[in-house]
């Protein structure tokens, strides 16, 4: 291993770590003052509803729970303010939460339903089936495994929690870097619904509703449906490229809730949602007509040879036979034709190559509490889920034929969990155990077509995963909290090498790239001989322990340690082929974190800070690496050490004045890397990936009371974030410097909180950013997302 790190940053290191385990007392320090006469009206009533900042019950420690009494850097967003902020799925609330990053589109898919989630600087860009995310996402409980159909609409939401470091204690595998929780409202116990309706930029047209319906004492149900539609806004400009980034979705929930008894509450929630979209809007940013692909059309294969390979003629820049730098027409516009010159690729898919990104997702959960006794509770969490998608990716983004893929996924995964938890000790010892069970079946047919040459690339997967775990918090004297957990997981993986062979060799026949030296057929394998399988197993004990101590009613301090896991995998992309199935190890996480979280001035303004140090270990790195061929591949080829800081604010001056910020701000650095990474251009020098330095973010509301009529709210929202490199090697094209973004509406809510109108503009300064982007060295191509223009929308809402 290659490491760069002197005797004086280990000095460093140690120093910062002292920092980190001294912050939060000496934070307590500087409030004991007020803390004492705080004390003396610790009996006094909080203020009421609407007369302060209301509390946030989340569950991060799998139990119920005062947002400002968990110690864990969470942020925690309600329904009402999703409402506000005009969001429409999970992966918004991105923008304004402390290093977080949401990548809507992950680059190397075409996909609009797979997003990768970075926080502080943890996650996972690649999307493929036996790669696993390294943050969690969970749904009412419910991990969801995948990244494919993980853009949730926020749907009947009542909170979005963000959990920052890893959870690997009471969350599991994967959540090395945090977890998102997306928790839903419960069917209510009276008649209620509500119906909002949005137009806006784009021929926008959106529905979204829900309605209670009790139909007995003890028995409750809920509907809930969205549609949502609006054209593409990045344009194709020759005949036959369709407009990217349009939404077509449809979605809807069913919820039953049974009370038999008191002490037993039964909920089953059936949902599924369906979109039939073009492709994600990907566009070119740089073109190379040097690159073997590239070069190789120019030459042969583009009917205008001559001109085409001719660097001195200018008139190859704007023939539209040739592929150059004139396909480069970023950020709103594509050349893409989604043709393709090999008829293996068309015939080979269920669905001929065309623009798509279409997906069917539907899950179902029920959910079992039981009241054992005042001081014991049983919990059961029961799903299944099942995803089935088609989307496909012209790469080159011309009328060319460089590089396109088609991807046929099927994917399902069934889960169980049951806890047990309670009190004992005269209620200063809460407790927590439990076990979980998971299983997976995935099968990705993933065609690629690079010129007249067809592969398939994709992967047959089988997984499970076990885990038992307990953790407990035990009140050492008065506010003093000693909270401890372990769990020990078992994951394991096998591959099946089905997809993985080549169907046309194309312009490679004959070319000397099979393991053996011989030359390209026809039928060949890319992993080894056809049918052969791989597995891999991995085992983890993933601890957590956390020390806090409330100095008054309005003010706690912890320190906390803990560690987490992502799981190992394969790599499904090679090129030339393997005489074996290439795997990777898991990687590993570990975090030190001091916090602070007030509640002041009545409740009038709420202060939380963190500060922490993770070391993160045997990165899983997605890379090029010249020595082992021309696909991405993910190795383990780096350590790195991440530090940072964390401070989030609300405050309300008046009941009709919010002011809400947040900062973040990540030193994140490699601390080793080994001749893999070095081979693909990483150094000790490079930046990690989707980790900005500073995200910073501010919202202002005002609400104006209009005497018999109402409230009018104007509401003003700001997001920064520092520089952002997008791939792995820092690639130039891909580097976003940092951006501002603009959200602004104003909304009206009549005096009995029935109807309301809310007319917004999102990125009102029509900043250009990119949001996530991928280089294909063999196709000479770079290309990315960016993040939607300036749009206008109007909706009008009632409830009842």
């Amino acid at each position: 291993m290659y490491d760069s790190k002197s005797n004086g940053a280990r000095k460093n290191d140690r120093w910062w770590r002292v920092g980190l385990l001294t912050g939060a007392s000496a934070a307590g320090l500087l409030f004991m003052a007020p803390a004492a006469s705080a004390q003396d009206t610790a009996s006094e009533p909080q203020a009421e509803s609407g007369g302060g900042i209301q509390d946030i019950v989340v569950t991060a420690r799998r139990r119920q729970e005062s947002l400002q009494d968990t110690p864990i850097a969470i942020s925690a967003v309600s329904g009402e303010s999703i409402a506000a902020r005009g969001l429409d799925n999970v992966t918004q609330i991105g923008d304004f939460t402390p290093n977080v990053k949401f990548n809507s589109s992950v680059p190397v898919s075409a996909s609009n339903a797979t997003a990768a989630i970075f926080i502080r600087g943890i996650g996972q860009n690649d999307y493929q089936l036996s790669a696993d995310p390294g943050v969690g996402l969970y749904l009412d409980g419910v991990y969801i495994s995948r990244g494919v159909g993980n853009v949730l609409d926020v749907l009947n939401v009542e909170r979005i929690e963000v959990l920052r470091g890893p959870q690997g204690t009471l969350f599991g595998r994967n959540t090395i870097g945090g977890a998102v929780s997306v928790t839903t409202k419960k069917p209510g116990n009276v008649l209620s619904g509500s119906l909002d309706v949005t137009t806006g930029s784009y021929n926008r047209v959106q529905v979204k509703g829900s309605i209670d319906i009790p139909l007995a004492e003890g028995i409750y149900t809920s509907f809930s449906g969205f549609y949502h539609n609006r054209d593409g806004y990045v344009k194709g400009v020759v005949p036959g490229a369709p407009d990217l980034g349009d939404t077509n979705q449809l979605a809807g929930r069913f919820a039953l809730r049974l009370e038999p008894s008191s002490d037993v509450s039964i909920d089953i929630a059936v949902d599924g949602s369906r979109s039939r979209e073009e492709s994600a809007p990907n566009v070119l940013l740089h073109a190379n007509e040097n690159a073997p692909a590239a070069a190789v059309w120019n030459a042969a294969f583009s009917g205008a040879g001559a001109i085409c390979t001719d660097l001195t003629n200018a008139a190859r820049l704007s023939d539209q036979r040739c592929y150059n730098s004139q396909w480069a027409l970023a950020p709103y516009r594509h050349g893409g034709t989604f043709s393709a010159i090999s008829g293996p690729f068309n015939t080979t898919s269920r669905r001929p190559y065309q623009s798509a990104s279409d997906l069917n997702i539907w899950g179902i959960s029920g959910i079992l509490e039981w009241k054992l006794s005042d001081a014991v509770t049983f919990k059961s969490i029961t799903a299944y889920r099942k995803v089935t998608g088609f989307w496909t990716r012209d790469s080159d983004h011309s009328p060319a034929s460089i590089v396109q893929t088609n991807s046929d996924w099927r994917q399902d995964q069934f889960s169980q969990e049951l806890q047990l938890g309670g009190e004992a000790l005269d209620k200063r010892l809460n407790w927590l155990i439990g076990g979980y069970y998971s299983s997976e079946s995935g099968n990705h047919k993933d065609l690629v077509n690079i010129v007249d040459a067809v592969f398939m690339s994709g992967a047959v997967l089988k997984g499970k995963s076990y885990a038992v775990f307990g953790q407990a918090t035990y009140e050492i004297v008065d506010d003093l909290n000693l909270t401890a957990g372990i769990r020990w997981t078992e994951d394991q993986k096998t591959f099946n090498n089905a997809n993985q062979y080549v169907l046309e060799a194309g312009f490679l026949t004959g070319a000397p790239f099979n393991p053996d030296g011989s030359g390209l057929q026809n039928g060949d394998p890319l992993m080894g001989p056809l049918g052969q399988t791989a597995t891999i197993k991995d085992r983890a004990w993933t601890p957590m322990a956390s020390l806090s101590y409330r100095w008054s009613p309005e003010v706690l301090t912890y320190l906390s340690y803990s560690k987490g896991f992502k799981g190992g995998g394969f790599t499904q992309r090679v090129f030339p082929p393997f005489a074996f199935i290439p795997s990777f190890q898991p990687e590993t996480s570990e975090t030190f974190e001091a916090g602070i979280k007030t509640d002041l001035f009545n409740r009038r303004l709420r202060i939380n800070a963190a500060v922490f140090q993770n070391n993160y270990g045997n990165l899983q790195i997605t890379v090029n690496d010249p020595t082992l061929g021309f696909a991405p591949i993910i190795q383990n080829a780096a350590k790195a050490r991440i530090r940072g800081v964390e401070l989030e604010l609300q405050a309300q001056p008046t009941d009709a004045l919010r002011i809400e910020a947040g900062l973040g701000y990540l030193d994140a650095k490699y601390r080793k890397v080994d001749i893999r990474a070095l081979n693909a251009g990483v150094t000790t020098d490079t930046h990690l990936q989707n980790a900005p330095k500073w995200t910073l973010s501010a919202g202002v509301s005002y609400a104006f009371e209009l005497e018999g009529l109402g409230k009018l709210t104007p509401r003003v929202d700001w997001s920064y974030r520092s520089r952002v490199y997008n791939d792995a090697v820092n690639t130039p094209e891909l580097v976003q410097d940092g951006y501002h973004l603009v959200n602004a509406s104003i909304g009206f809510t009549d005096t009995d909180n029935h109807w309301s109108v809310n007319l917004g503009v999102k990125n009102l300064t029509k900043e250009v950013y990119l949001g996530s982007g991928y280089a294909d060295s063999f196709g000479g191509i770079i290309e990315g997302v960016y993040g939607r223009p300036r749009e206008w929308y109007l909706s009008a809402g009632y409830k009842f």
